[in-house]
């Protein structure tokens, strides 16, 4: 074959966020196919602008954790009331874990179904011994 006869082979897989997907060129040789990755500037600039919002959205929720954090310290330090603080706390932290799953943890992404899954049924199991925990110690003993 010669080289005007050569075919240029683009790989149609669909894009995700996670995968890289390449032009190759195929390189017809005395006995097989050669491809060489071929430099895609349209891809480039697609991966390019996908990781700065990605990197920004992480800098962006990691400052409003830390804002969150100091809200909780504040708020301890002031001196307000233990039945204020406490459920405002837990609310603070709660908001904390969900920004940490879908953003650090990239549970947004598609493809985490089952972990989401899990980590659900791992939360239930946690809050099904809490409340049992907090209803046997504060009620005393109702299993007599």
């Amino acid at each position: 074959m010669t080289n005007h006869e050569n075919k240029r082979v683009i790989n149609e897989q669909q894009v995700t966020e996670h995968v890289k997907v390449r032009d190759v060129d195929t390189v017809e040789t005395h006995s097989a196919a050669v491809h060489a990755p071929v430099f895609n500037r349209a891809r480039f600039e697609y991966d390019k602008r996908v990781r700065t919002e990605e990197m920004r959205m992480q800098v962006t929720t990691f400052a409003v954790m830390i804002f969150l954090t100091f809200i909780a310290f504040a708020m301890t330090a002031a001196g307000l009331s233990k039945d204020f603080v406490l459920p405002v706390i837990l609310l603070l932290a709660l908001i904390q874990v969900i920004l940490q799953f879908f953003y650090f943890m990239h549970m947004k992404h598609k493809g985490h179904d089952i972990a989401k899954l899990f980590m659900l049924f791992g939360m239930f199991l946690a809050m099904t011994f809490v409340v049992t925990a907090l209803y046997l110690m504060w009620l005393g003993s109702p299993l007599k």
